[in-house]
């Protein structure tokens, strides 16, 4: 039996049986008075970058989920269908460039953000090409990369991290 790679951050994952029906509402939508805190999928087989991001995501407010391959990525989405996902494009198995033409083509997950983050030069053009959203290159400080999933989202600035 093979074991599930992918796993949340945290246990409660919130989502009601109507809440994922593949659409997303438009970005000029009135928001409820009580916004729900955004479900982002952060993908990295390197541990130290997927637990920082995690936890400083989650410091803003997120509900965070993990991947540590293409492969277990393109599965967690497909099964908790994140608001954003976070995407190293160099990854094992399945490659993040992979994984993001999958995405594109489901009609579950198409409309799904991507923020592609990689160490690789030169890699900005080949990972719009598949589909990402955005582009970030490691190093790339939590802060801003929080920074670019706010745009994407369309979510005001968070004054402070959560405790």
């Amino acid at each position: 039996m093979r074991q599930m790679a992918a796993r949340p951050m945290k246990d409660d994952r919130g989502a009601g049986p109507d809440e994922h029906k593949g659409l997303r509402p438009e970005p000029d939508a009135p928001r409820p008075e009580k916004a729900r805190r955004p479900k982002v999928l952060v993908a990295d087989d390197d541990l130290d970058a997927r637990t920082m991001y995690g936890m400083y995501l989650q410091r803003m407010g997120c509900t965070v989920f993990t991947a540590i391959d293409g492969e277990s990525a393109v599965d967690q989405a497909m099964a908790v269908l994140p608001d954003l996902i976070v995407l190293d494009l160099a990854m094992p198995h399945v490659t993040g460039w992979a994984a993001a033409k999958r995405l594109r083509r489901s009609p579950l997950t198409r409309g799904i953000p991507i923020v592609a983050l990689t160490a690789l030069p030169g890699a900005r053009e080949s990972a719009r090409m598949s589909g990402c959203d955005a582009f970030m290159s490691k190093p790339c400080l939590p802060q801003l990369l929080w920074c670019e999933i706010r745009l994407l989202l369309g979510l005001e600035p968070t004054p402070a991290p959560l405790s």
